[in-house]
């Protein structure tokens, strides 16, 4: 094969982009997410006939997961044959910038997540102090923590939900670091420990932070830039400092101004909703009953019996 440095024969794909995609599929997407939404990480599902797909190069490394049925695939990959059974809920692996082609014989059903490479990079720095980053073709084997990640992100492509932009991003972290845990050529370092967590000044203006602009769909980089550290980073110490994940924390605070708004407000349960950053008012009282054990509207009907804290 000919170096697709000096006279390309592979088709550059960018699955993320729909005109792309229709490259090497022949049909276009069941549904896939918006980049202006998500950052580092995206997702599509597809459904597509039995195919023998073009030989493509990817712009970014992706991985497969299958939803469907169990599938006999031949990938030619840097021209070598691979020959496997994909079984429902394995993964295959498919570096950036690397040739191949891909056979399969009967209708599939799989979710592409696709990482961006600088974040990937970004991540092993901090991670390994290694910014290169190889990472290793897979075909078909289990990995159940990364079929759920999947099954996450399609749930929330398929209904976004209230703080969507920190969930995700906290799945593309815990999705890459994943990956550059287990197939890579050189494994990073485990994440160093810290006794503390966040220092308390810090701490104090995260919080105060998200407090302020709960009406927000904040990002995991936004509240790492306020305490000027990295997302990988503010997001580990985070937890260590209040045992919850940053998505989990705006939450739990929304769901606390909710309450004080219900005891001490006329507002409506739907108004007071919007107010703290829920989509809607059903959102609020999912969340609300779950952590509070209790509806919003028990509270405006009986509000001397509120608990007068959250669950943990």
């Amino acid at each position: 094969m000919e170096s697709k440095d000096t006279e390309p024969q592979s088709l550059a794909a960018n699955l993320a982009e729909t005109e792309s995609a229709s490259q090497i599929f022949p049909r276009s997407p069941v549904q896939m997410s918006d980049p202006s939404a998500w950052q580092n990480i995206f997702l599509v599902h597809h459904r597509q006939p039995a195919w023998e797909m073009p030989e493509n190069y990817l712009a970014q490394p992706i991985v497969s997961v299958n939803i469907g049925a169990a599938q006999k695939l031949e990938r030619v990959i840097e021209g070598r044959l691979q020959r496997e059974n994909f079984l429902t809920g394995n993964i295959a692996l498919y570096p950036a910038e690397v040739d191949y082609c891909l056979r399969w014989e009967k209708e599939a059903e799989f979710l592409l997540v696709g990482l961006d490479p600088n974040h990937l990079s970004q991540l092993a720095a901090e991670v390994s102090g290694k910014e290169t980053v190889e990472l290793l073709p897979l075909l078909s084997a289990p990995d159940p923590l990364i079929h759920q990640l999947a099954l996450a992100l399609k749930s929330e492509l398929e209904s976004p939900q209230v703080g969507g932009k920190l969930y995700v991003d906290t799945i593309a972290q815990t999705f890459a670091l994943h990956l550059l845990r287990n197939y890579t050529s050189s494994q990073p370092r485990s994440v160093p420990s810290t006794l503390h967590g966040l220092p308390q000044h810090k701490l104090q203006q995260a919080t105060d932070y998200i407090q302020d602009a709960l009406d927000r769909d904040l990002s995991l980089a936004e509240l790492a830039a306020v305490v000027q550290m990295s997302p990988f980073h503010f997001a580990h110490l985070f937890k260590q400092s209040t045992g919850l994940a940053p998505h989990q924390f705006v939450i739990r605070c929304r769901v606390e101004r909710a309450k004080e708004l219900l005891l001490h407000s006329s507002l409506s349960i739907a108004d007071i909703a919007v107010e703290v950053g829920f989509a809607n008012q059903s959102h609020l009282t999912r969340h609300f009953r779950r952590i509070v054990g209790v509806t919003p509207r028990t509270v405006l009907a009986n509000r001397k019996n509120v608990p007068n804290s959250a669950k943990t």
